[in-house]
């Protein structure tokens, strides 16, 4: 399905400064650049009044600003996002971080003669029935570009714009051989793999950064209207979907790479509208085929994958539970992929029931790498896991159909196998140290043992308020909950510590020592113990955090809906507080840096977002932890513990790391608030008023 595209215009500025030297390739990628943006299947701009493109050593700084706001003002006549490209020269003044293209006449000892880019946008920002600007900046300090962010909240608009920001540097660095334009113009002519109809900033960035590596590019966003959009750079490339055709991308792409090498293009001249197409393709390639019997074969693999998801899509779209939701349909899909090394999709309706299907059959490793588990087994745990969900017997006739249609002899074993996740989830151990006094070691551990959410055994430990004697304790609490939880013949896996944000930020529980470290053999998720019945001045932080875990379920499967705070922005704590308030963060928050007033940060931080993470050591890299978060966030908070293990060990034994993301996770902090630790403070909160009446 294609969605309907936006108004959308185009700027691209592109000055040539003899002042401080010509630019190699300027023209080159500057009218690349604007050709994409202006292509009806990319970039959409198809709108954009003449001239959208000023570049060369005659653009001055006043026909640059004259454009910029003509643009922005025709654009708001036409209620058509902007996009805006900025690329050559660019210079700071001093220690001033912010930025000043060079144009034509601009001298680089008359700062007046350049143009302020962040001044500009702020006024762009202002522009009447302006629904959004997306603006790509490539020069030397790039980063000095952001406007008055601040300003725009308080201007004529009181904050009711949108504007998409990506970035070639930061503003106190130089960019090199205009690496960062050459990227974007190779990103959106091959299109993301995996991604969305449409490309945005974050997806963008990941995806220049590898193409053009050896640039620290920037990203910035701002959201303050209350309808319409995130700004988008242009469709997915990737994503092209044969009009008529009843598959998705994935399978689309994986289609034309089998058919390629042999020959045979004509073969796929019509749309796939259904199995009976590609039963037919599948009847006529080994007679016409010119191709090698090897690359012959892998199509016809290929070919029966997509029957495969055909079949399985339509049983789904006759399902015979209850009605199948995108919600349902992730936490379906999560449990599938496991640990595999693409990202998954990220969109949603009918699109994320074909593409989860897609996904699964065509790309994704199996859960466990074991040698006996077929193509077909991540579908079967998919269907397995929504079928479990409503309670359908494994041996019913839709299932077993299905089943036999494409070949799933593990039906059961995947039944069994989401049953056990089931049950390895099922007991929780709460141990809290809210008893402590001032974020000092407390002398009492509350300890709570759930079984399915119900609390079944709940008991107070005296401990030495010490670390030490808090952490023999701790092993004394595990040692009771094992007990326990054998008689209930259920392995206890998951312990949930709540702690202050003091002691957070200085302890790491998991590395608990009672012969063998806490999380060895158990998921250890640090929790705010705050949140356990709030003070009054705090009484309405966990209604604040659902609302919180609500935003972050609307966000797709494949990127992890976090909110990156540099650290300016943790250093101005009181602006940092206000942004807090009005909601600016409204999904996770996970920092770049750990700020000087730490304690302080994070108390707000805990207080505003339902999740938080941080670097455990110094000289973390946020990129390529940003990059294992999108990997991993749908095992979170667990995956932690899994790459807190991996470490260990790789440490103790002297084993070189196995590259996989986990190395980055295992270097960073959470502290995790789910829906199940917040019913769990509402029972808790419920338990002490009721205790406090019957006292």
């Amino acid at each position: 399905m294609r969605a309907p595209t936006p108004r959308r215009h185009v700027l691209v500025v592109a000055p040539q400064c003899p002042d401080v030297g010509l630019l190699d390739g300027l023209e080159e990628v500057a009218g690349a650049l604007h050709g994409v943006l202006r292509d009806q299947w990319r970039g959409a701009c198809t709108g954009s009044p003449e001239p959208s493109l000023l570049c060369g050593t005659s653009v001055t700084q006043t026909q640059i600003e004259a454009a910029i706001r003509g643009a922005a003002e025709r654009a708001g006549r036409a209620g058509a996002v902007l996009v805006l490209v900025l690329i050559g020269h660019g210079i700071t003044p001093g220690r001033n971080p912010t930025l000043y293209l060079m144009a034509g006449n601009s001298r680089a000892d008359e700062i007046a003669s350049a143009v302020n880019v962040g001044a500009l946008l702020t006024q762009v920002l202002e522009t009447p029935g302006l629904p959004g600007v997306f603006a790509l900046v490539d020069t030397c300090h790039a980063g000095g570009a952001i406007p008055d962010l601040a300003g725009t909240d308080g201007g004529v608009r009181q904050g009711a714009a949108r504007l998409s920001m990506i970035m070639s540097v930061g503003a106190a660095q130089k960019a090199y051989r205009l690496a960062f334009s050459h990227g974007v113009v190779q990103v959106l002519t091959k299109g993301i793999r995996g991604a969305g109809e449409f490309l945005r900033a974050d997806a963008v960035l990941d995806a220049v950064r590898d193409a053009a590596p050896g640039q620290d590019a920037r990203r910035v966003e701002y959201d303050g209207a209350m309808v319409g959009e995130q700004p988008w750079l242009a469709r997915n490339a990737s994503r092209r979907v044969r009009s008529g055709s009843v598959l998705g991308p994935v399978a689309t792409e994986e289609l034309e790479q089998a058919l390629a090498p042999l020959g045979c293009p004509e073969l796929l001249a019509t749309p796939v509208t259904g199995a009976d197409v590609l039963e037919h393709l599948r009847g006529v390639l080994p007679e016409r085929s010119p191709g090698s019997g090897i690359e012959l074969s892998w199509c016809l693999v290929v070919v029966d994958g997509l029957l495969d998801c055909l079949r399985t899509i339509d049983l789904l779209t006759s399902w015979p539970g209850r009605r199948l939701t995108s919600e349902r349909l992730r936490r379906a899909l999560w449990l599938a992929a496991g640990r595999s090394a693409d990202r998954l999709p990220d969109t949603s309706g009918s699109e994320l029931l074909r593409d989860a299907v897609e996904y699964l059959r065509l790309r994704a490793a199996a859960v466990d790498p074991d040698a006996g588990r077929t193509r077909v087994a991540p579908l079967a745990d998919f269907v397995a896991a929504l079928a479990v969900e409503d309670q359908l017997a494994e041996d019913g006739a839709e299932l077993t159909a299905w089943a036999d249609a494409v070949g799933v002899v593990e039906l059961g074993d995947a039944f069994e196998r989401v049953r056990r996740g089931s049950a390895r989830m099922r007991l929780r151990l709460v141990v809290s140290l809210h008893a402590a006094v001032a974020d000092d070691w407390p002398e009492t551990l509350d300890a709570w043992l759930l079984d399915r959410g119900e609390m079944y055994r709940h008991k107070v430990f005296r401990c030495t308020p010490d670390q030490p004697g808090v952490e023999e304790r701790l092993a004394g609490v595990l040692h009771w909950a094992s007990v326990r939880a054998r008689k209930l013949g259920v392995q206890l896996r998951r312990v949930e510590i709540a702690a202050s944000a003091a002691l957070l930020l200085r302890w790491r529980p998991e590395e608990t020592h009672f012969g063998e470290r806490l999380g060895e053999r158990h998921d250890v998720v640090l929790r705010w113990s705050e949140r356990l019945g709030p003070p009054s001045h705090l009484w309405w932080i966990n209604d604040r955090a659902r609302q919180g875990l609500a935003a972050m379920s609307a966000y797709g499967a494949g990127r992890a809906p976090v909110d990156w705070l540099s650290l300016r922005e943790t250093e101005q704590t009181q602006e940092l507080k206000k942004r807090l308030g009005r909601g600016t963060y409204a999904r996770a928050v996970a920092l770049e840096h750990r700020p000087q007033r730490f304690e302080q940060v994070m108390e707000l931080l805990l207080a505003h977002a339902p999740i938080v993470l941080w670097p455990g050591v110094e000289g973390c890299v946020p990129d390529k932890f940003r990059d294992s978060l999108d990997r991993f966030w749908h095992l979170l908070p667990a995956e932690f513990s899994e790459a807190y293990r991996r470490s260990w060990e790789q440490r103790e034994r002297h084993v070189q790391a196995e590259l996989d993301g986990h190395e980055h996770l295992a270097q960073w902090r959470t502290v995790w608030h789910d829906a199940e630790w917040l019913d769990f403070c509402d029972w808790f909160e419920q338990f002490t008023i009721e205790g406090e009446n019957s006292a």
